[in-house]
């Protein structure tokens, strides 16, 4: 503001010279009144001309300040950009985990080793959502590709930062909750589930435990005590609990049904969607470890949207079609679920 001063005293001058000049009421004698008639356009010019100075002024401090605090901040990324990844770990929810997973994910780890520069491998961390959401915690891996709702206990217990969302086989960005039984079974509604045995997937499971339980709540039923409610692990074991009949119904996402309905052929024309849940679950989210720097959370990021783009039949192999961006608000209206139905997620234990 310094070089200022000096603008606002000319302009102070300027300024009691017009206001002498344009008084009319007051008695002035002729001579000075001339005089100072004179200098009314020059006193116009100068305070126009100082304001403008002024406001042209405060915009180059502005600017300058914007630019030394873009400087900064390129100079703190620049420095961070010494405690890169030497490897990257992901830990996949039940349904991608080695051994045993329904998906392989080794194509997809050589695709991100090539871009990265570096070991890509999927590690085996348990057989529940909570032993992925875990692994994550106590850095054991770096990235951990989650359930919506295994993603938001992993939010509020260990800070684990959602970067992206997959996308659906279809290319969509959310899917379904079903509710699932066989065509003979005489079961028509929610309501004639009351009494009967019923196939959740797990208790950090989206589609296959939140959202039927909150459909079952709406439709005035308790999911705990008016159905004989069991987890049976994974979205694949409630399809067959329903399919041999050790479950009358079941739970399942929408992706995990098409699928394996695909899969099973002419066995799976023995199943009916018995009630698809309006509610639009965002799709799973890719999460990282609260502790993993900027410069390399944009590294993974820019690797999975890349793969994408550049080999889209590399996502075929785990049964997506890429990825699009997420944050902490793509999953909130989840959390208006969680507290509709009074569950802490901190005691879940999937």
């Amino acid at each position: 503001m310094r070089p200022l001063v000096p603008l606002f005293i000319i302009a102070l001058v300027a300024l009691l010279i017009l206001v002498e000049a344009l008084k009319e009421d007051t008695p002035t004698p002729p001579g000075r009144r001339a005089f100072f008639n004179r200098f009314v356009l020059p006193a116009s010019t100068i305070s126009l001309l100082t304001i403008l100075g002024g406001f042209l002024t405060i915009q180059e401090a502005n600017a300058e300040k914007a630019r030394e605090q873009l400087e900064k901040a390129q100079q703190a990324f620049d420095a961070k950009r010494t405690g890169q990844l030497t490897q990257l770990r992901i830990g996949f929810d039940p349904i991608g985990n080695q051994s045993g997973g329904a998906l392989d994910p080794s194509t997809l780890n050589d695709g991100l080793s090539s871009l990265l520069g570096m070991r890509v491998t999927s590690a085996y961390v348990g057989t529940t959502y909570t032993d992925t959401v875990k692994a994550l915690g106590e850095g054991n891996i770096e990235v951990a590709w989650l359930s919506p709702l295994s993603y938001l206990y992993a939010y509020q217990k260990y800070g684990a930062n959602v970067i992206l969302r997959r996308l659906t086989p279809e290319g969509q960005k959310t899917y379904q909750s079903y509710v699932i039984t066989k065509k003979h079974s005489g079961i028509r509604t929610l309501h004639d589930l009351k009494g009967l045995r019923f196939a959740f997937v797990n208790p950090l499971s989206t589609s296959g435990n939140l959202i039927p339980r909150y459909e079952l709540t709406k439709a005035g039923l308790d999911p705990d005590n008016d159905v004989k409610g069991f987890y049976a692990g994974t979205q694949v074991a409630v399809i067959e609990q329903v399919l041999n009949g050790d479950a009358p119904a079941g739970a399942v996402s929408s992706d995990n049904y098409n699928a394996y309905l695909e899969a099973l052929g002419n066995k799976g024309s023995d199943l009916t969607i018995l009630f698809k849940s309006p509610v639009n679950i965002p799709e799973g989210p890719i999460a990282l470890r609260k502790d993993i720097q900027l410069y390399d959370t944009l590294r993974v990021e820019d690797a999975l949207l890349t793969i994408g783009e550049e080999n889209p039949t590399i996502l075929h192999t785990v049964n997506i079609t890429g990825f699009t961006k997420a944050t902490y608000h793509t999953y909130q209206e989840l959390l208006h679920i969680v507290d509709y139905l009074n569950i802490d997620l901190s005691t879940y234990n999937g």
